[in-house]
């Protein structure tokens, strides 16, 4: 298995950019409003373990507390 140290940075970059063509190519057939979407579930999930994000009560849970 190739990993980032067994490239020189020449190709990193490569491949970098590689990477990035293939993903604005899948993302391009999106709507702005669906890329927004899949960019936020990204910023979503790659802040989770990191960042607790504000979590606002689920419907069910509020009808919990208003009985306690």
């Amino acid at each position: 298995m190739t990993t980032v140290h067994d490239v020189t940075p020449d190709q990193l970059r490569g491949l970098e950019a590689a990477g990035e063509a293939a993903l604005n190519a899948a993302l391009g057939r999106l709507s702005a409003r669906e890329r927004e979407a899949y960019w936020a579930s990204v910023r979503r999930a790659y802040n989770a373990p990191y960042n607790d994000a504000v979590k606002t009560p689920r419907a069910g849970s509020a009808a919990v507390t208003a009985r306690a």
